[in-house]
């Protein structure tokens, strides 16, 4: 027995990581918010300590170094007041390259080798560009600077007078030079700044992770009041309804009216219905009665969706054939003739048999003649098909199946395959159809189904057929198997399709004779008329032309009939040669049918999508001075007897029908 799995698990694990996933982004935030912040803090003291000192220092006018270093003890002091590692006045001297301390003060945080090498009228070789800017240019600058003392936020404040240190005085005098300004610098250090962040982080972080807490435990006990609860007793509700059939029903009883409430009341009417269905069918013979009525039905509409066994166009020949191995199947077979002209074909085999088999071939083959009629591919209507099906499959049965499209126009035909039983194609050999190895419809949704082609030609016929055929078993519990099968196909190339199904269900009851079926045997053939076809694969250049041209001349046709084609294929070949592809490595391909009554052309390029039967000129406005082109298309429609266009998996395909001239009987000797 499988261990339950309780649903309100189920919710926690899904709402846990969504809040985990929002405590993230809310800290995160909070940490960028707070760092930001602390930092316009610390720039907004360093500036005020930057300021402050270039007002002090302006109040002095000093004639030597002694009397600079009078801002010392007011710049240590402000240090300490403010928080600062250093504050200091220098002046740049950009042609030498370097700087001079006039006045320095230090904090705290400011390290002994710092103190003591560091002195007004000490020169330092490190100049840095906001430096020079703040005295050049009379601008306050800020800066985030790394050096051996630790990581510092600067702040660089001009001053109105400047004092430079007078090299030629042995006195090692100042003197004042009113032309130029010196500067005011503060530093702060930013490791303090750091532990001011986490500590500000810290004391917004712990509030929202027990928020967080908080939010997660109220939201699981209103999961486990308002929804779980619930659904327990419904289920239990349940559970009791199946297992004690003795007891009286009891209504569940929920207010309000919401979804739970909801499933509450269709439970109740669904239990009080079956109380009533069983209690009506007892008193018949129940098994019997609804065994016959239901296979009956089920056989009825199983057949109702099959199309008729035989078909044939000038185009294809089809027969089929189906034998439930019991009242009802799961096999099924298909054909439409297309909008377009082309050809459906499909078989398919349901897991199981019987009713609920019956039943799932219903909705399949619904579905898939929906899909082939909206002009999908097969394997577009494979992958809507299948979606479909493994969404809406609470018996979890699937179906095998494959699907194929034959287009006269151009002999190609395309399938997908969708866990099915490899068709075959008889043709000059016995050949299996390739097909990808994809499961069955109905199993996983979301699968792309790959799609393949092969090239058709007249007298060839393609057998498809379910595992029934292959699984047959005789009384000595033997396999029909493959080899048996194409051990018949073979022998019977080149003959019809209906003999050629015919010839493999006679080889199966042979081989049964006497056993009972153990699955449904579904058969179906395509054939492909015998008809005169010829398949040109050329170059767009306009002298490919001559290889249409030999190959019109090859059907032996009358004069006019060749005269009338020859303009036709010329036109359409030459503006497709011209205008289709905007280089010259294009291809043209060409399939020229022919049978006792008509002639086909169709031309299949890649190029761009353009439609030659629309905005054909009208002959009777048509300027013969002034008008430019379009003549040949109006003659090229004019003669044919059918034309056609459609543009389809990236191609125009244009196909031109011209009938055959008759000939006229001998005058008679007499």
């Amino acid at each position: 027995m499988k261990r339950k799995h309780s649903i309100f698990w189920k919710l926690v694990l899904v709402i846990l990581p969504l809040v985990l996933l929002a405590d993230a982004v809310i800290l995160v935030a909070a940490y960028k918010i707070t760092y930001d912040s602390t930092i316009d803090f610390c720039r907004e003291d360093v500036y005020e300590a930057a300021m402050i000192a270039a007002q002090e220092f302006e109040m002095f006018n000093p004639s030597d170094i002694k009397n600079a270093e009078q801002c010392n003890p007011y710049f240590d002091s402000l240090c300490e007041t403010m928080g600062m590692q250093y504050i200091y006045t220098e002046t740049i001297r950009p042609d030498q390259n370097n700087k001079v301390y006039l006045s320095l003060g230090f904090g705290k945080e400011a390290p002994e080798d710092a103190r003591t090498s560091h002195h007004s009228g000490y020169v330092a070789n490190v100049v840095l560009d906001e430096e020079i800017r703040a005295q050049t240019k009379n601008e306050t600058t800020f800066l985030f600077y790394n050096n051996e003392y630790g990581n510092t936020i600067i702040c660089f404040t001009p001053v109105t007078r400047h004092l430079d240190y007078d090299q030629n005085s042995e006195l090692a005098s100042l003197r004042v030079i009113d032309e130029t300004l010196s500067i005011a610098g503060a530093e702060m250090s930013i490791d303090n700044v750091v532990q001011k962040v986490h500590y500000r982080y810290l004391m917004i972080s712990l509030p929202v992770i027990i928020a967080s807490i908080m939010i997660v435990l109220i939201i699981c006990f209103i999961i486990q009041k308002k929804m779980v609860r619930p659904v327990k007793m419904i289920s239990r509700k349940m559970s009791e309804f199946v297992s004690d059939r003795e007891e009286k029903f009891e209504p569940l009883v929920f207010k309000g009216h919401d979804e739970l409430s909801e499933m509450a009341h269709s439970f109740n009417s669904m239990a009080t219905e079956i109380d009533q269905y069983i209690e009506d069918i007892s008193r018949l013979n129940r098994e019997k009665a609804m065994q016959e009525t239901e296979l009956t039905i089920a056989h009825n509409i199983q057949m109702g969706f099959l199309e008729p066994t035989d078909f044939q166009n000038e185009n294809a020949v089809i027969h089929a054939r189906m034998t439930p191995a019991k009242d009802v199947g799961g096999d099924l077979y298909d054909y439409q003739i297309l909008k377009d002209g082309s050809i459906c074909i499909i078989i398919a085999d349901v897991s199981g048999k019987g009713v609920s088999a019956a039943l799932f071939m219903a909705n399949a083959i619904t579905m898939l003649r929906q899909y082939a009629e909206a002009g999908l591919s097969p394997g577009q209507i494979m992958v809507e098909y299948n979606n479909h099906l493994s969404t809406h499959n609470p018996n979890m049965m699937f179906i095998t199946t494959f699907i194929g499209i034959y287009h006269p126009d151009t002999g190609r035909f395309i399938y997908s395959n969708a866990g099915h039983n490899p068709p075959y194609l008889l043709s000059d050999s016995l050949i299996e159809i390739e097909s990808s190895c994809q499961p069955a419809a109905g199993i996983l949704s979301q699968i792309d189904y790959t799609e393949m082609s092969l090239q058709l030609k007249s007298g060839d016929t393609v057998f498809l057929y379910t595992d029934g055929v292959t699984e047959a078993k005789n009384a000595g519990n033997e396999l029909f198997e493959d080899d048996r099968l194409r051990k018949i196909l073979s022998g019977h190339l080149h003959e019809s399709g209906a003999s050629i199904m015919q010839s493999v269900l006679d080889g199966i009851s042979e081989f049964t004779v006497n056993t009972e079926q153990s699955d449904d045997i579904t058969v179906l053939t395509l054939t492909v008329p015998e008809k005169q076809q010829t398949l040109l694969h050329l170059d767009a250049r306009t002298e490919n032309l001559i290889v249409i041209n030999q190959a019109l001349e090859s059907l032996l046709l009358s004069e006019d009939d060749l005269a009338a084609l020859r303009l036709m294929a010329e036109e359409i070949f030459v503006n497709i040669c011209s205008y289709a592809y905007e280089d010259a490595s294009g291809q043209v391909d060409v399939c020229i049918t022919s049978d006792d009554n008509k002639i086909s052309l169709t031309f299949s390029d890649n190029g761009k999508p353009f439609d030659p039967t629309k905005d054909v000129l009208d002959i009777d406005t048509y300027d013969m001075d002034t008008r430019i082109g379009g003549l040949g298309r109006f003659l090229t429609f004019e003669i044919a007897d059918d034309y056609s266009y459609r543009y389809q998996d990236g191609k125009n395909i244009l196909q031109i029908t011209k009938n055959k001239q008759k000939e006229s009987a001998p005058p008679s000797s007499g």
